[in-house]
């Protein structure tokens, strides 16, 4: 047994199993003789969380996994031979599978008991997208050997050296996915994918065209009835001010007929008192 079946099988491993099971392998191709078989062993990391989950998502879903390669390899074909609509539309569907298969990664940790937090789901989904743009990426991921998650932006070489366990890992069983190698051109199974994609983008973008549109008039309906409504209120703000100013008006001359009552009243009581005072002095004339 080499170094690759002995990786196979220890990167199949729960991680809290990995570094017992990795010593027992250890010791084992070393008592047989194999000391260099050991020293390789021995060497072998354990994997973090994220790449667990890929590596167990590779082992019990390879077929979403080949999806994703797959559509990776559509996604370079098409570079230079779609227009932006296109592109758009496979960078749609690229999108939707990462997101679907990273969730199914997480169910397999939910479903060995293990709580998957945002970031490592984040990732996972990150080492997706860079198996789709970089074939050397690809292949790492197919593997099934990470030991930890990676990033790719495709326009450069990645060094794969730190998260696979072993050097020069190919895909498990052998199998070549059309991810796994850059293609010499677009195949006839690509393009047609790539027209099927141009053709939904271009209904989507008449749909658009028509919600805009509508969305359009709707606009300009709300801003007239905004301006009437404007109108309406600088109305009610001059109407309110004209009864403000009549409310002061009538404010002031109800001032003015409280004092003149009020002086009135006053000296309508002085006559009465000097009144008085007149018909007194007659009475005592009169009794005199």
């Amino acid at each position: 047994m080499g170094i690759q079946e002995v990786a196979s099988e220890l990167y199949g491993l729960p991680p809290e199993e990995f570094t017992a099971a990795r010593n027992a392998a250890a010791a084992e191709a070393k008592s047989s003789g194999d000391a260099e078989l050991a020293a390789a062993v021995k060497v072998l990391r354990k994997p973090s969380v994220g790449a667990w989950l890929l590596n167990q998502l590779v082992r019990q879903h390879e077929d979403e996994v080949g999806q994703v390669l797959e559509l990776g390899a559509r996604l370079r074909a098409a570079q230079g031979t779609l227009g932006a609509a296109g592109l758009r539309a496979l960078d749609t569907q690229r999108r939707a599978l990462t997101r679907a298969v990273a969730g199914q990664a997480v169910a397999i940790g939910q479903s060995a008991g293990r709580s998957v937090s945002a970031s490592v789901t984040a990732a996972v989904e990150e080492t997706l997208r860079s198996a789709m743009v970089d074939t050397e990426a690809g292949t790492a991921l197919s593997s099934g050997l990470l030991v930890d998650t990676f990033s790719a932006s495709g326009l450069e070489p990645v060094d794969l050296s730190r998260v696979v366990a072993v050097g020069g890992a190919t895909p498990r069983a052998g199998r070549s996915r059309s991810g796994s190698a850059t293609p010499s051109g677009p195949d006839p199974a690509a393009v047609a994918a790539a027209r099927r994609a141009v053709e939904a983008a271009e209904a989507a973008l008449r749909s658009a065209q028509s919600q805009a549109e509508a969305a359009r008039q709707a606009g300009v309906a709300a801003r007239r009835r905004r301006d009437e409504v404007g109108a309406d209120l600088e109305k009610a703000r001059q109407a309110v001010e004209a009864l403000e100013e009549r409310l002061s008006a009538a404010v002031s001359a109800d001032e003015d007929a409280r004092r003149a009552q009020h002086t009135a009243t006053r000296d309508e009581r002085s006559a009465v008192e000097a009144a008085q005072k007149a018909q007194r002095a007659l009475d005592r004339l009169l009794d005199g």
